[in-house]
């Protein structure tokens, strides 16, 4: 719409929501696990494990349709079981609870899995910060300290890349 292109490309994002659990208490932080490929977060009076994929399966690559906000995708269970396990590791007691949803929808990622932050090049003082992958819920306060400095004084804080 306004002329400002981000590369951004969707593709399949899995979490799986546990059926209640009583030793969840809804304050409990998120913690992510990057080896395993899982963040653990409470949800709902259970626990939402949410996957990642050193090689994520693209989700219509040619062009998201015009009518689509958000929906869902048929999961493929026996691809992201190796995931499932590994994330079952850290938080065992998954294992003795019941599955309420395992999600598959849209996310998107940056061809390189970085973030996009900073002012656009083809828009004067219009700043991004896109392709968080998911992460937006970890980074989102540290990146919008920078977007705004950056706003504030002009240029970029000296640590950003």
């Amino acid at each position: 719409l306004c002329g400002v292109n981000i590369p951004n490309q969707a593709a399949e994002h899995y979490y799986l929501l546990t059926d209640d659990m009583s030793q969840v208490d809804p304050s409990w932080p998120v913690i992510e696990d990057s080896s395993r490929c899982v963040y653990v977060r409470p949800e709902g009076g259970g626990l939402m494990l949410g996957l990642f994929e050193w090689e994520g399966a693209t989700w219509n690559a040619k062009q998201i349709p015009e009518t689509f906000s958000f929906g869902e995708i048929e999961p493929d269970w026996d691809r992201m079981a190796p995931y499932l396990e590994k994330a079952m590791e850290i938080v065992p007691s998954v294992v003795n609870v019941g599955v309420k949803k395992f999600f598959c929808g849209p996310e998107s990622f940056t061809p390189d899995n970085g973030p996009i932050v900073g002012e656009a090049p083809e828009l004067l003082n219009y700043y991004v910060a896109a392709g968080l992958n998911s992460i937006g819920i970890l980074t989102g306060g540290g990146i919008g300290k920078i977007l705004a400095e950056w706003i504030h004084k002009g240029h970029a804080p000296n640590d950003v890349d």
